[in-house]
């Protein structure tokens, strides 16, 4: 939101020389605008993307506005996760989940970011903190995808030990986990 504001219409009208635009700009300031508007605005104005890669960034931003910065942040490292950077996904997860902001979320929530930093971790084959991350996730979001995922990292770790021991925990019968571990047979 501090984006737009009357010094940014100022300099484009001044210095960019582009007052029409500065005018438009300043209107979507003025009746508190959508961010996505006033970025669609700019990105007309300054030929700078195709079409398609305009329509791309305001599906970014629409993606975002009315979300809290928590919200924002996640899926900021859910980007980084997408385009195969594992690191930095991992350092913006471990961030989210050490703030102030993670004590007041949606519990759910949290399980998806740590079902998100397990798969970072055996993206870059680092099963035991995967298994770790899968674990809490499934504590916090009581998804099935995040307890296979753990149970799939202890098979990788061939602990073949705390596989059966959190199966049976979790109450799998002899028939689930063998197709669990059918399933991680044909993957790999």
């Amino acid at each position: 939101r501090d984006f737009m504001n009357e010094d940014l219409c100022t300099w484009v009208g001044k210095e960019v020389k582009l007052p029409i635009l500065a005018e438009k700009m300043r209107e979507l300031v003025q009746r508190k605008g959508r961010l996505s508007d006033f970025v669609l605005l700019i990105l007309e104005s300054c030929y700078y993307c195709t079409r398609e890669e305009m329509r791309t960034i305001i599906t970014i931003i629409r993606e975002m506005e009315g979300k809290s910065d928590f919200e924002c942040n996640k899926i900021r490292a859910d980007r980084l996760m997408e385009k195969e950077k594992y690191l930095s996904s991992i350092y913006e997860y471990k961030r989210l989940l050490d703030s102030e902001d993670a004590q007041k979320e949606n519990p759910m929530l949290i399980g998806n970011i740590w079902h998100n930093l397990g798969v970072a971790y055996a993206r870059l084959f680092l099963f035991e903190e995967a298994a770790n991350c899968f674990k809490k996730a499934y504590q916090k979001n009581n998804k099935f995808e995040s307890l296979k995922e753990c149970l799939f990292a202890y098979r990788c770790l061939h602990d073949e030990g705390r596989f059966m021991s959190l199966a049976i925990e979790q109450g799998l019968t002899d028939e689930d986990m063998q197709k669990l571990r059918e399933e991680l047979s044909n993957a790999s």
